[in-house]
């Protein structure tokens, strides 16, 4: 959830710290990549690929700083107000719509900065604006990122990138920094947007991602994947969304009562950045936290009855064994605590995982999910290489 980060100070650290022979900049862009070219449809924002320029990953940044205002420039990568009208959206509350433009609008202020100081690898392809349901929804486009030299002879491991933004903010333009950063490093990154919250709720959202995976298994190979080598990714609600994905994807039960399909996925490793997993504490009507109150009944109307039994992270850990997992936080994340109990569950329960803390005390001020808003920072490169490490030693053995 990007809006609980404020970290814009520490664009100091950014990429200069990095080797410039593979940073996309303005002036050093790869026009060797992949162009799609699909164009927005500014009279239905919610249908197609959206504002954003799909030309290139780097056009967005251009797009942004061409723009110069935040409000307008987050329309890029965030619905702002689009999809509260209209039909479909007469279940949403007063209040859940203005939670949602609040924090969407708090969120776009924060990344506006970020994106807008993006560099990115040039030796990454780009296939971008690619449907993945015939429907043409705009939360139904996903990006493809891949090595230089990727094809269907030449195959790398598959990683799949749940964004996060709190179950209502973002779509797949605000992660591709990262993605592209993990590519670098020798993967296919499949990046979807899913259709968010407070007019769709968890279940829907996780089936949305759902069909997601379903396309990589059945597309991914001609983009150089190889779907037998596949882990799953996801930061703060996309943590939630992977955590979930993957128990639904070992339980058959909890498919079947949830509604959520099962994608056939063999998930050889989950990463989760600084995820949110026990739905109960944070959204139940009775629980004292405030995360998300405006919303949560829309957004999580779904819970109480279709995940009945999978709510707390006790009882999904029960439902599925999970692969080896790697978890990522911060000193200073205002989920910390609830990564840090994730990783003592999985010791308890004997599954290898791997828990990676930044300490603020010794690289400043970082918050929740710095290693996707600010990827070319110092410590979000460390985490990007403790990732690859992570997933090659699985790979290995």
């Amino acid at each position: 959830m990007h809006s609980e980060v404020h970290m814009c100070n520490a664009l100091s650290h950014d990429a200069n710290r990095m080797k410039e022979d593979y940073i996309m900049t303005e002036q050093s862009m790869d026009k060797s990549l992949e162009r799609e070219n699909v164009s927005a449809n500014p009279s239905n924002p919610t249908q197609g690929p959206g504002y954003s320029d799909n030309s290139s990953a780097y056009a967005i940044v251009e797009q942004a700083k061409a723009i110069g205002d935040w409000k307008e420039a987050g329309k890029l990568w965030s619905y702002i107000d689009e999809d509260l009208s209209g039909d479909g959206s007469e279940h949403i509350s007063d209040l859940a719509k203005s939670v949602a433009v609040q924090m969407r609008l708090g969120s776009c202020e924060v990344d506006y900065p970020r994106i807008t100081a993006w560099q990115l690898p040039v030796d990454v392809q780009s296939h971008l604006a690619i449907a993945y349901d015939d429907d043409n929804d705009r939360g139904h486009f996903l990006d493809v990122f891949a090595p230089a030299d990727a094809d269907e002879n030449h195959t790398y491991p598959v990683v799949i990138d749940d964004h996060g933004g709190g179950f209502v903010y973002g779509l797949r333009e605000l992660n591709r920094s990262f993605a592209m950063h993990l590519a670098h490093r020798g993967y296919v990154v499949v990046l979807p947007s899913y259709r968010p919250g407070p007019r769709y709720n968890f279940a829907q959202m996780l089936t949305d991602l759902s069909h997601a995976y379903s396309w990589t298994l059945k597309n991914i190979s001609q983009y150089g994947g190889d779907t037998s080598k596949l882990f799953l990714t996801g930061d703060s609600a996309g943590g939630c969304f992977a955590l979930h994905s993957a128990v639904i994807e070992a339980n058959a039960k909890m498919s079947e009562q949830t509604g959520v399909p099962q994608a056939g996925l063999d998930i050889k490793g989950l990463l989760l950045v600084c995820g949110v997993y026990n739905l109960y504490e944070r959204f139940h009507p009775s629980s004292d936290q405030d995360l998300l109150r405006g919303i949560a009944a829309e957004v999580f109307e779904s819970v109480s009855d279709k995940f009945a039994g999978f709510d707390t992270t006790s009882a999904l850990l029960e439902a599925g064994t999970l692969p080896p997992t790697f978890i990522n936080t911060a000193t200073d994340d205002f989920l910390y605590a609830e990564n840090v109990d994730l990783a003592n569950r999985l010791d308890k329960l004997g599954i290898k995982n791997e828990l990676d803390v930044a300490d603020t005390e010794k690289w400043g001020e970082l918050g929740h999910v710095y290693v996707i808003g600010l990827a070319t920072h110092e410590r979000s490169q460390i985490t990007l290489d403790k990732m690859d490490a992570f997933m090659r030693e699985i790979l290995e053995n």
